[in-house]
This record gives structure tokens, C-alpha cells and sequence, in this order.
């Protein structure tokens, strides 16, 4: 089948160096391609993780370290890890390209193995494992799909760690593709306490051991959640018990590797493969009426293009590296016999707990377990690693935790009670506290006081959305989302409703009664101020601050200028002064002048009005010659004639 019509990355160069060839395979975590590594002239298997485990940058720290941990392990039965990088928004791996085909494809087509192929199979399988166990890796997903079978016979185990990188980042086994894909296989401590090991390794190899025996899985049911609930509380069953002429020995080797409790199994996947070497070894070249067809249990399966129901599987070991078995004058591996020779008996007892003492030692007793830092400050486990024979590293990315404090350690890679060499370093992530904290009460606060508590709780996306409101002053809180007391995720932004006031109407052209009477239902107070115009009849609002429209709130100050009318000038003092002075200075201001003359004289005796009066209006001198400085007629007597009668002067003069 082309899987590559659709696909945008075939016939893209990554990093400038893979080109992408076509796309082989796809599944729940990522897309693997046949590329040319341009560099180095070859071809490579480039497996893509999916977008939305890219975009997560917990995940992408995550797969880089692991990456790096697994390109360390180099087995013949291991796929090997060549480069890693992130191109594009996209973060691959390149690794060993292996042409042929899965365990499981082999299963579809074959139904099921005999006893002597399946255990030729799970020896290299498990010689990986082992390799891996000694440098303190867990596979964490042991099942066919993940068991590589080559063109001439080798087998390769992939994807070391890359279960472990998924299951750190979503946090929970019954997740979407993780339980999923791997409920068959998982050991009840991984589903009741989410605790990988080597162990749940050696049970997940056990239940493969099973499936190759059998051609079926020994927990079956119609939702994942079933399958595990079978794994914690039910045994897996001996594989004669559905094909009938399984050995003994081979039972045992699936009864034991698949106890539900842990402590109960082999320690690791090289004790495992200890076993399964020895009953190999044992067995003769054809087994008990093991024809290698399907069996009920793969009914429907039709054998692939290609593969009859009596084709050979043949798997090279000797890229394993084991102990040789025996054989006698006819070839055929020598069944082992009783050794009655005691002494030599003896000899090979201490020979053996020698070769088991420098064995465990070349498996455990020279790792150091990666001891808890979660917690701990940058000094301490310093302390603590130093003590282990370790190095330490600190992530410059810090990471959220609900476990360790701010500033603390938060994590460790590799994790707590993996195994390292003395010497290695172990890199830690400091914390960032909790991603998810409680929301402060921020209603009725100042928005920028408000920002501030959030930001002090490490919330920095902050949106606002102004409303209406005729009860709070503009920019005040009115609501949050998520609300006061609730939790906030410090990733996600929080919604302010923040208050926008209400638009302060329009009173220019009313009167001040009117003015402060409409401004005043609306909660705001009044301030009046009076300003002279021409234009404006008095008593009139001539303009208002802030502006008609503006946004107001409850108890603003509205200040509203109302007219005094026409400007009024100042009337000068003009008593005691010749009226020709007075006339002058008076109509210099603007001021009509009218004289009005009482027994003659020249000098002024009184004015009206006085004090202010509006520019053009009449002012009238009355003239005596008992003013100060008064006297006689003068010069000035034909201002009569210009101001009035005098007659009417004289009688206002005697009043």
C-alpha cells in the first residue's frame, strides 16, 4: 500500500541533511520514513514524532534526553539511535534502518510459532533487554511491533525509552494510545501503581513469549480498562493449556516471568535469558508434533503474500552473546545429564556463585541507583550524587511542579532508581512551582492593581474586556475568569471584566438648573464655574469637562461652566476730575459719557453707576462746583449741550 501520495514530508530534506524518501509506517506517537542521510551517504529510518507531541515543550526535553540515553546503547539486537534534531516544528530520530519485517507480521502470517522458533526469537529479544538493563534502561513497551526480523535472519528491538518519554508527558496510563496500544502487555505495577522496572519488562516479555506459543494473548476483553483489570487479578495461564504439547519447561518459563508479583520473577531481562538459553539449548531440533501451522485462536488470519503455512523461520544468533551450547557426535545440542562427580560437583558450585558474583556485578553491583532529588535545593543533591559516585546538571528550562518549590528540584533525567555508571551525570530540572494555582479575589480593584496580584502568582496572560457600568468607576474589576478562589492554570490567560463607566451626557445649551439636576440622577457631582461671553446668555451652560460622550463613573466630578453674559469693565474713579478728563479717560474704555452739569463748575462730583459695567453703556458725570477742586465755569460748559439737560441734572443734583 502507498502510504506516501498525501504525505507533505516525502521529498523534504530535514536539518539540510535527510532526505525524505517515503513514508513506511504510522502510529499513535509518530511516522516513521525511509530517508538518505546526505552527509553520510546511506540510507536510515527517520521516525517523526506527531505535531501534537512537538508542540509540547515538556515532551520535546523529554524525547532529546532520552535520545541521548539511547544512542549510548549499542547491541547487535538493538536498532540503533544515530542522530536526533527538530527541523521545521518537526523532532525526529534517525536510526538504523532494518529492512524486513515485525514479530507481528510474522504472527499474522505464521498464526503461531513452535516452541523451538518462538524461543529462537526471544533470545536475542531478550539479549537486548538485558543490554539494556545493565546500563539502567527500562523499554517500557516490550510487545511484536516493537521486535524488528532483518532479510537474513537477525532480530532488532526499537523504540528504547520513547514509551517512557510519552507516559512522563501524559501523566496517565488510560490515556488515548497510551493504554491502548500496550494493554496486553502491561504488568499489574505499571497499571494499579504506574512503577517501571526491569521486571515489568521481563512480564511483558513473558506475555510475548505467550502470544508466540499460543497465537493469542492471554487477557482478552472488549475495552483496554478490561484487559488490565485481568492483568492485576488474574494469572496468566500455561500455554499448553491452549496447545496442547508445549513443554513443561516452557510453562515455567511463562509462569515465572509473568508472575503478578514483581519480586517473584527474574530480577532482570539477563536473568530471563538464562532460563530461556538453557531450556533452548535442551530442546531437540523438532519438537513434539509442532506443526508450524495457524491454530484456531489466529482463525481468519490469511498468511501473507508469499508465506506458506509451513515456511521456515530461521534467526541468526550469532550475534548473541552467549554461553555456546552442547553437542553430541551427531550434532544435534547433548541433553544435559546428571553429574555424579561430586568433587568436580563442588568445584563447579563455587566456580558457579564466582561466575553469578561477577556476573551480578557486571549487571547491577557496578550501576548506582539515580537516587529521589525531588525537593531537594541544587546543594543538596549535589551532596547527594556526589555520594553516588555522580555527576549533576542543571536544565536551564524550569518545569512546573506540584511536588517541589519554586527554585527546587522538580525532576531528574534519568529518573529516580534508574541505573547509571559511576561518573555519569544525571540532569535535573528546577521547578516553577505548580502550573495550576488559586485565584486571587481581584473584583473591585484597580485593573493595573489587579494585574499585578496576578502576575505575582506567575499569571501573565492577562486579557481584558470592558463592559458598562454605571456603579463602578471606569477601570475598576467587575469579574475575573476563572473566579476568585477557583484554580488557574499559570499557562492559560485569565478575562478581566474591567468597568468602562458610562458616556457622560451632553448638557451644553441648558440651563445650570437643568444642567446639574440631569447630571446629578446619574450620581455625579457638580462643580459650576461662571466665565463671561458675548454669545451666551446668562445662566447657560457654555461647556462641561470631561466632554459630552467621555466615560464617567459613579461619584465623578463634573465641572460645567455657565455664563456670567457680557464681559463688565471696570469703571474708574473719575470724582475731583475735570469732566473733559473724565469723558476722555471713560469713553477710552469703551463707555458712553453723559454730563449733566448742576450750578455749573468743571469738576466731577459723582458718577453713575459705579463699580462695573458693561462695554457701551452710559455713564453719567454730575458736575458741581462743589466737587473738590471745583469752581466756576470753564471751558467745558458746552458739554451741556452734547449731555443731557441740565435742569434734569439739578434735580437729581438736589436729591
Amino acid at each position: 500500500m502507498d502510504m506516501t501520495t498525501a504525505d507533505p514530508l516525502v521529498g523534504t530534506t530535514l536539518d539540510h541533511r535527510y532526505y525524505v524518501e517515503s513514508r513506511v509506517d504510522g502510529g499513535g506517537m509518530a511516522t516513521v520514513y525511509v530517508a538518505h542521510d546526505l552527509r553520510l551517504d546511506r540510507r536510515v529510518a527517520l521516525k517523526v514524532m506527531h505535531s501534537s507531541l512537538a508542540q509540547d515543550p515538556h515532551f520535546v526535553r523529554r524525547f532529546i534526553n532520552e535520545a541521548h540515553s539511547v544512542a549510548k546503547l549499542s547491541h547487535p539486537n538493538v536498532v540503533q539511535v544515530y542522530d536526533q534534531g527538530t527541523d521545521q516544528g518537526h523532532v525526529y530520530l534517525a536510526m538504523e534502518y532494518v529492512p524486513g519485517r515485525t514479530l507481528r507480521d510474522l504472527l499474522t502470517a505464521r498464526g503461531r510459532l513452535d516452541p523451538r522458533d518462538a524461543l529462537q526469537v526471544m533470545v536475542p529479544v531478550l539479549a537486548a533487554l538485558g543490554a539494556a538493563h545493565q546500563a539502567g534502561m527500562v523499554h517500557r513497551d516490550v510487545k511484536p511491533e516493537n521486535v524488528l526480523l532483518t532479510e537474513d535472519g537477525q532480530v532488532k528491538v526499537v523504540d528504547f525509552g520513547l514509551a517512557r518519554v510519552v507516559e512522563a508527558t501524559q501523566q496517565n496510563l488510560t490515556k488515548t494510545g497510551t493504554l491502548m496500544g500496550t494493554a496486553a502487555y502491561l504488568a499489574p505495577e505499571q497499571i494499579s501503581r504506574s512503577v517501571s522496572d526491569a521486571r515489568t519488562d521481563v512480564y511483558a516479555a513473558g506475555i510475548m513469549l505467550y502470544e508466540l506459543l499460543t497465537g493469542r494473548q492471554p487477557h482478552t476483553g472488549e475495552s483496554p480498562i478490561a484487559i488490565a483489570y485481568q492483568h492485576v487479578n488474574e494469572d496468566v495461564p500455561r500455554p499448553s493449556r491452549t496447545v496442547p504439547g508445549v513443554p513443561q519447561e516452557i510453562d515455567s518459563l511463562v509462569t515465572r516471568a509473568t508472575e503478578r508479583d514483581p519480586r517473584y520473577r527474574p530480577g532482570d531481562a539477563g536473568q530471563f535469558l538464562t532460563s530461556v538459553f538453557a531450556v533452548y539449548q535442551a530442546m531437540p531440533e523438532t519438537g513434539p508434533d509442532m506443526p508450524l501451522t495457524r491454530t484456531p485462536a489466529a482463525a481468519g488470519t490469511e498468511p501473507a503474500t508469499g508465506e506458506g503455512s509451513n515456511s521456515t523461520l530461521v534467526v541468526d544468533l550469532n550475534e548473541v552473546d552467549l554461553p555456546p551450547a552442547e553437542y553430541g557426535d551427531d550434532g544435534a545440542p547433548a541433553r544435559r545429564r546428571p553429574n555424579l562427580n561430586y568433587p568436580l560437583l563442588l568445584v563447579g558450585g563455587v566456580l558457579l556463585v564466582a561466575l553469578l558474583g561477577l556476573g551480578w556485578w557486571m549487571l547491577l553491583g557496578r550501576y548506582e541507583s539515580v537516587p529521589d532529588l525531588v525537593g531537594m535545593g541544587q546543594e543538596q543533591a549535589q551532596e547527594e550524587l556526589s555520594g553516588a559516585g555522580l555527576k549533576i546538571e542543571v536544565s536551564d528550562e524550569r518545569v512546573y511542579s506540584d511536588e517541589a518549590e519554586e527554585g527546587m528540584i522538580a525532576e531528574s533525567t534519568p529518573a529516580p532508581d534508574e541505573r547509571i555508571l559511576p561518573g555519569e551525570t544525571v540532569t535535573v530540572a528546577l521547578s516553577q512551582g505548580p502550573q495550576t494555582v488559586e485565584m486571587p479575589d481581584v473584583v473591585g480593584r484597580p485593573v493595573g492593581e489587579a494585574r499585578e496580584l496576578l502576575e505575582e502568582q506567575g499569571i501573565t496572560e492577562i486579557d481584558e474586556e470592558e463592559t458598562v457600568s454605571y456603579e463602578e468607576a471606569p477601570g475598576t474589576v467587575l469579574s475575573s475568569d476563572p473566579s476568585a478562589g477557583d484554580g488557574a492554570d499559570r499557562e492559560e490567560s485569565v478575562t478581566l471584566q474591567v468597568s468602562a463607566g458610562f458616556d457622560l451626557p451632553d448638557v451644553v445649551g441648558l440651563s445650570q438648573d437643568d444642567a446639574t439636576r440631569q447630571l446629578e440622577e446619574n450620581d455625579l457631582a457638580v462643580d459650576v464655574a461662571e466665565k463671561p461671553s458675548d454669545d451666551v446668555p446668562k445662566g447657560e451652560v457654555m461647556e462641561q469637562a470631561p466632554a459630552a460622550g467621555e466615560s464617567v463613573g459613579s461619584g465623578d466630578t463634573v465641572t460645567i461652566t455657565v455664563s456670567s453674559g457680557p464681559e463688565e469693565i471696570e469703571i474708574p474713579d473719575v470724582r475731583g476730575m475735570k469732566a473733559k478728563d473724565a469723558r476722555k479717560q471713560l469713553e477710552e474704555l469703551g463707555f458712553t459719557v453723559k454730563v449733566t452739569r448742576i450750578l455749573g463748575g468743571d469738576r466731577v462730583g459723582s458718577y453713575s453707576p459705579e463699580g462695573k459695567a458693561q462695554e457701551g453703556a452710559e455713564i453719567e458725570l454730575f458736575v458741581s462746583p462743589f466737587a473738590p477742586g471745583g469752581g466756576g465755569d470753564d471751558d467745558d460748559n458746552d458739554d451741556n449741550d452734547d449731555n443731557g439737560d441740565n435742569g434734569r441734572g439739578r434735580g437729581r443734583g438736589g436729591d
